[in-house]
């Protein structure tokens, strides 16, 4: 990846160089770096809620209760083989959070339940759904493509719901067919 950017870099420069304007990559370098930090900046406010919010759950017992009450049912069905409480929150926790498009927010319960899952050492039928569930994007309400479409001005930033919604169910669906299927277990 760093060959790819090196020369995304040079082409760049040589290109700047070539047109005899390489002030503009001068303003286009300090530009993007105040774009950058404003960007992130926008974003922090949005991903500081929703894991505040999933501190609040996960030290209060209410993941534990949601998972059971909700999640539990639907995971007997998607998942091969029984699952622990602690994977049942952890993997409830990351699709949560993948459904209200927080997927820098699901990294971490991702991580945990990924975690969870391999306590055998290997990859089992599980971590192989649960990989398929995530790598569609399954995703109810893409908040944080939204407010990157509102942090650039877009007058209707909301407007790609829809279209998400559907591409995502269809995506998540033909996956877990083709899981089913072709996985093993």
């Amino acid at each position: 990846m760093s060959s790819v950017w090196a020369g995304l870099m040079i082409i760049g420069i040589v290109s700047a160089i070539l047109e005899g304007k390489p002030e503009r990559l001068l303003v286009c370098i300090t530009q993007g770096g105040s774009d950058s930090i404003q960007y992130v900046l926008s974003l922090f406010g949005i991903m500081a809620f929703w894991s505040g919010i999933y501190g609040i759950l996960d030290k209060t017992g209410l993941l534990g209760f949601l998972t059971a009450k909700f999640a539990r049912p639907i995971f007997k069905r998607v998942f091969r083989r029984p699952l622990s409480p602690a994977q049942e929150e952890a993997i409830f926790a990351s699709i949560a959070a993948n459904l209200l498009g927080l997927g820098n927010a699901a990294t971490v319960w991702g991580l945990r339940a990924m975690a969870e899952l391999k306590k055998g050492g290997q990859l089992t039928p599980n971590m192989a759904t649960f990989l398929v569930l995530l790598s569609t994007g399954f995703t109810v309400f893409p908040s944080t493509v939204i407010s990157m479409r509102a942090a650039v001005g877009s007058q209707k930033a909301a407007l790609i719901w829809v279209p998400t919604l559907v591409v995502s169910v269809f995506g998540a669906a033909l996956a877990l067919l083709l899981d089913r299927l072709w996985g093993e277990g």
